[in-house]
């Protein structure tokens, strides 16, 4: 257990890119820890596999299968939850080639969805927890 010394029960964790590797070793530990989660990813198979494991840690688990690069899809995944307390922004890619040999639709898409959509799901996510507590909004 990673978050042994972390209770985290009535706690709603949102998990995006919780498909595979880091989101979805975070997914687990939350659940571990007691918290329900939302998870995000692009495959199904693999949403339904991490809910699963999620599951036998007697966790509530909602899962998505959402491309974060399109605004409409997050937003709509992030405002149809009743809160969320806790968001580990973990959707991201890399372009695994030599730098000289990087197509120009491939850094656009890496900066989509590195920088782009972690600020969209940021601030969205910001906006709902700020909204079920009640708190001012920032302004600036």
């Amino acid at each position: 257990m990673f978050l042994k010394k972390q209770n985290l029960k009535n706690k709603v964790a949102l998990v995006t890119g919780a498909g595979k590797g880091i989101g979805k070793a975070c997914a687990i530990a939350l659940a571990e820890a007691g918290a329900s989660l939302i998870i995000v990813s692009r495959t199904k198979k693999d949403l339904d596999q991490v809910s699963k494991i999620i599951k036998k840690f007697r966790s509530k688990c909602k899962s998505y299968v959402c491309d974060v690069t399109r605004y409409s899809e997050i937003k709509s995944v992030i405002d149809s939850q009743k809160r969320i307390d806790i968001l580990v922004n973990n959707a991201g890619t890399n372009i695994p080639e030599h730098f000289t040999k990087v197509k120009r639709k491939d850094m656009e898409y890496v900066v989509k969805i590195n920088t782009m959509a972690t600020f969209n799901i940021a601030q969205l996510s910001a906006l709902k927890m700020i909204e079920l507590k009640n708190r001012k909004k920032l302004e600036v």
